[in-house]
């Protein structure tokens, strides 16, 4: 049997109804909120640009959405592993802009966050909630201060592991902010 049809048939994991949990059981379209980070449930996706009355949340069902409980639990769908000596040494640099990729994704997509943000021996790791957001931190951090990125998803549960390293022999790229001394 080819595998593209034994990954078709492969269920595991899944549930037979495809709508979101905060969908799911309930007989009325009513709006679903986060009662950790405010974001709504609506239209079978999180949001946080909705505009939000007071009517609004009066009818509204207070649950946690699934990135605070992947925050909470420190499950993480994203790594993103930095290295190099020159990554090393401009820690702060890459840390702001890293901050500034994960702040961009969560106003549209709340689902997408940075879980945490640890040192280890060679450099440092950054977890996120989704696979997209590492990919895109990664990406950022490659065209913002060169280097190179490489990526490798799991097969077991779709997770995505990302190496940027930069080497002192590489520059940063034209218009790429610096390090201050």
């Amino acid at each position: 049997m080819p595998k593209d049809r034994i990954r078709q048939l492969s269920r595991r994991g899944t549930r037979s109804e495809k709508s979101p949990y905060a969908g799911v059981g309930r007989r009325t379209p009513r709006t679903t909120a986060c009662h950790g980070c405010g974001a709504l449930f609506a239209r079978k996706t999180w949001r946080r640009d909705h505009k939000v009355t007071a009517r609004l949340y009066d009818g509204v069902i207070w649950r946690l959405c699934p990135a605070c409980r992947q925050t909470e639990q420190g499950d993480a769908f994203g790594k993103v592993v930095v290295q190099g000596a020159w990554a090393a040494a401009n820690e702060e640099l890459i840390r702001r802009r890293i901050q500034n990729v994960a702040a961009r994704a969560e106003f549209t997509q709340p689902e997408r966050r940075l879980v945490s943000f640890d040192r280890v021996a060679r450099g440092f790791e950054v977890l996120t909630t989704s696979q997209k957001l590492a990919h895109r931190m990664a990406r950022e951090l490659e065209k913002a201060f060169g280097g190179r990125a490489t990526y490798a998803w799991s097969s077991d549960d779709g997770s995505l592991r990302a190496v940027w390293s930069h080497d002192a022999g590489n520059t940063p790229k034209r218009g790429a902010p610096t390090a201050r001394r």
